[in-house]
């Protein structure tokens, strides 16, 4: 079993890095995405909230863009409610969200324990125990949570027959495995090696001329580690209201 560094029945410790530097994350009337009501709640409570792997403990890395509607947002809410939290700010957009997601990495608590990078813009519910499942297979380097579309708007992964990931595209329906916008990674170093492997492939793994998260899983592949997915229930989507979505 690999090492994960914690003691007998304490919590696993977990890295979660929730990159909010799209060009989409900042409205026109002065709000954010993150604070869209979802019931009585918002869309990053509604999300992030939910995860099974959350808790009080947690040490979230957000990475926003240094602009007004975002450090209002960070001011008012992020360090309010999450005062554990940690921010990086870009002066600028990014090359895409994996470039955001490395910014996050950063800052990250526990720089050998797993690598969670969450969108926090699709709901759903899971039992995953992302800390225990990798520390039960020692050649695991990338978990993503799937659901079943084909919808062009997901990011989607071919699975082979023994269950390990083949491929992961982004925006590109290349299997009926659609992305729930969750990925994790082994450890720092493995997401690293990631996103170096993104780079030296962006011909063919960049989408609009952007670096995403999901293709990144690709370099977790050809660097010798498997990729596997975990299955997202009940998912709602609140980009799509097209409610046949949801699985």
């Amino acid at each position: 079993m690999h090492d994960v560094g914690i003691r007998p029945g304490a919590a696993a410790p977990l890295n979660i890095i929730i990159p909010m530097a799209g060009s989409d994350f900042e409205q026109a009337d002065g709000s954010v995405k993150a604070e869209m009501p979802v019931g009585k709640t918002t869309l990053l409570g509604a999300t992030l909230e939910a995860r099974p792997w959350w808790s009080d403990a947690a040490v979230p890395v957000f990475v926003l863009r240094d602009r007004p509607a975002s450090r209002r947002y960070a001011r008012d809410t992020l360090l309010v409610r999450y005062p554990t939290a940690r921010i990086v700010w870009l002066s600028d957009m990014s090359g895409g969200a994996a470039w955001s997601a490395a910014a996050g990495a950063a800052l990250v608590a526990s720089a050998d324990a797993p690598v969670v990078v969450d969108l926090c813009d699709i709901m759903f519910d899971s039992d995953a125990d992302i800390a225990a499942i990798f520390a039960a297979d020692s050649n695991l380097g990338g978990l993503a949570l799937t659901f079943s579309s084909r919808h062009p708007q997901y990011s989607y992964l071919r699975i082979g027959h023994d269950g390990r990931m083949l491929e992961a595209r982004e925006k590109i329906v290349i299997s009926d495995n659609a992305s729930a916008g969750v990925y994790a990674f082994r450890s720092a170093a493995v997401f690293h090696l990631a996103l170096a492997h993104s780079m030296q492939n962006r011909a063919s793994l960049s989408h609009n001329g952007l670096l995403f998260v999901c293709p990144m899983l690709n370099g977790v592949v050809a660097h010798g580690f498997d990729v596997r997915t975990l299955p997202a229930r009940d998912v709602f989507d609140v980009k799509i209201a097209d409610a046949t979505l949801a699985s």
